[in-house]
């Protein structure tokens, strides 16, 4: 049943802004409405969402991936182009209107004086803006879609502590979270992710889950991992689709790897003569809010015998845990789950002012604790704008 989630999200969603885009073209753009083309349109486009979905349910329950991927594909598209109209046939009213109002002033013959500031010519711009915003949004859609499927990009982030262990300086940490291993990303791409951060030469691979929401992928996806030349090996913990796909099975491919799976543990690698207490916590699966009280308890359990001269990394599918990471003491936490919105402004989320205790994407601090939330490898739903898939390499400098 969780394998049709998505479909089901997808279908209500395309439904109801369906729905809103024929009330605003009548409300708000009756003159567009009158239009058959715009009507049928308008009517046309939420039943071919019903299509795709129909196609991309066909895909998913026979297992039949090169059907599942364009149903899914087409669906998201439709879904993208419907919120762009959604967002932009009120402010097409809104310029329509004001076209209205310079027509009457015109029409109704005005001073000399008044002729003179308003241009006849004005009207047309306001029409043709009209149209303009909402096909301006529409291609901004339909750009985000084409960018989930683009290229993901591994580069160096640099991270600077003011009690970094001495020899530490430039160690780098391979950082992979939300791969979502299925139709939008795969072992190919798995493979050219490893393959690019191979230059960077990682010392530590660290996973903070939603490895593959197939879980016939996750052995060979492991493999690669635990094959990646990283000295001091490859770590991974928990996170929200582990348990949706299958928690029993996720454990046990794990425990047939050798890449070690922490939930609510520590282990204590010696790095370049010098201690690292590298723990993972559990995931609170829920995705209401932000369980203040299960990160207590899962952070204190992990690191209930944390030594105060230790470095100190947490692995946690969800940012959240920085708050009471930060009250601990702890280092570093690299975290996911949220694929930075999906949506960014300027290397941070879009909506980052809107949820600052979420920490969507990018680096943070609290106290002597830093945070890299990554927007993620992969995605279940794919749309990216202004925020890149990625693979940070994260190295860890002396302030």
């Amino acid at each position: 049943m969780r394998i049709f989630f998505p479909i089901i999200f997808a279908a209500v969603l395309i439904l109801f802004l369906g729905m809103m885009e024929v009330i605003l073209l009548r409300l708000l753009n009756r003159e567009w409405w009158q239009n058959r083309k715009i009507r049928r349109s308008a009517f046309g486009l939420p039943l071919a969402g019903v299509v795709t979905l129909l196609i991309w349910a066909a895909g998913e329950y026979y297992i039949l991936p090169w059907l599942a991927l364009p149903g899914a594909v087409l669906a998201v598209l439709v879904f993208v182009l419907e919120v762009a109209l959604m967002l932009s046939l009120p402010v097409s009213g809104v310029i329509r209107l004001l076209g209205k109002l310079v027509g009457l002033l015109l029409k109704r013959g005005l001073k000399k004086e008044t002729h003179e500031k308003i241009d006849p010519h004005r009207r047309v711009f306001l029409k043709g803006a009209a149209a303009v915003v909402p096909l301006m949004t529409m291609a901004m859609g339909v750009t985000g879609v084409a960018r989930a499927f683009h290229d993901i990009r591994v580069y160096l982030r640099p991270i600077a502590f003011r009690d970094l262990p001495p020899g530490w300086e430039g160690l780098r940490l391979l950082h992979l979270t939300d791969l979502h291993l299925r139709q939008y990303v795969t072992l190919n791409d798995l493979e050219q992710v490893l393959s690019d951060a191979e230059s960077f030469e990682p010392d530590l691979l660290l996973v903070t889950g939603d490895v593959a929401d197939d879980l016939d992928l996750l052995p060979e996806a492991l493999a690669m991992m635990s094959a990646f030349n990283a000295p001091f090996g490859c770590y991974a913990c928990l996170g929200n689709h582990e348990y949706f796909r299958g928690l029993y099975r996720v454990r046990k491919i794990f425990g047939r790897s050798r890449v070690p799976l922490l939930v609510n543990r520590t282990v204590s690698l010696s790095v370049r003569g010098t201690e690292l207490r590298l723990g993972g916590i559990d995931d609170p699966v829920t995705i209401r809010g932000v369980n203040k009280d299960f990160f207590r308890r899962s952070i204190d359990e992990t690191f209930s015998d944390n030594e105060p001269s230790a470095f100190s990394l947490l692995m946690s599918h969800r940012p959240e845990a920085l708050e009471y990471a930060s009250e601990k003491g702890l280092d570093l936490v690299l975290a996911g789950h949220t694929h930075g919105s999906q949506v960014g402004l300027l290397g941070r989320s879009a909506f980052e002012n809107l949820w600052p205790d979420r920490y969507l994407w990018g680096h943070y601090q609290r106290e002597k604790t830093h945070l890299y939330t990554s927007s993620g490898v992969g995605h279940w739903f794919p749309f990216r704008l202004g925020c890149p898939t990625e693979a940070p390499v994260i190295e860890l400098r002396r302030a």
